[in-house]
């Protein structure tokens, strides 16, 4: 059993996206790891990585990051190709019918929200931790702030941009929890430049 104290949940795309947004090309993650480590006394420390099957380096990196300490959830990145639909229109007027094409494109899907979820709240109700930090200023994560925060009493801070237009990227419901006391909202910039590589 893991030692009670304080645990960290990363969104790794939610961090890429945010180190992006305020300038920089990647994510020093062993930086981050001994930061986390030494700086925030961090016991356990989780990261959500999506990735494209086959990417051998890209798994490859992953298995280092395990190996230095990261309890790394891998979730493949679902590809969907681009969509065609068709539909037929009468027009109420004249009852002249038509064909309309409208074309989606392709996307891909590899978000780890769910299994971050699961752990937070499984971690706490086991009562493995004294506090937990999670970087992401997802707003899909708000419920489960504040069933930590407000139910299981422990605090939560978040780490997520906060300074211009990478603000933007931290959603609102999460800054109102930080105005109304709930939750502990931290710069992400202020700490970027540790780790970020520009």
């Amino acid at each position: 059993m893991a030692k009670k104290g304080v645990f960290v949940y990363i969104d790794g795309e939610n961090l890429r996206g945010s180190a992006v947004a305020c300038g920089y090309l990647s994510v020093d993650y062993v930086k981050l790891y001994n930061w986390l480590k030494t700086s925030k006394l961090a016991t356990r420390v989780y990261l959500y990585a999506p990735f494209v099957a086959g990417d051998s380096s890209a798994i490859a990196d992953l298995d280092k990051l395990g190996r230095l300490g990261y309890i790394v959830r891998r979730k493949q990145i679902m590809q969907y190709p681009p969509e065609f639909r068709t539909h037929d229109l009468k027009c109420p007027d004249c009852n002249k019918k038509t064909r309309h094409t409208i074309k989606r494109n392709g996307r891909s899907k590899g978000n780890c929200d769910s299994e971050l979820t699961l752990d937070v709240i499984n971690d706490g109700v086991r009562a493995k931790y004294s506090s937990i930090l999670v970087f992401s200023g997802d707003g899909d994560f708000a419920r489960m702030h504040e069933y930590v925060a407000e139910t299981m009493k422990k605090p939560v801070t978040i780490y997520s941009p906060m300074k211009g237009l990478p603000g933007k990227r931290t959603s609102t419901a999460v800054k109102t929890m930080h105005n109304n006391g709930i939750i502990t909202l931290e710069s992400l910039e202020g700490i970027l430049a540790n780790f970020a590589v520009k």
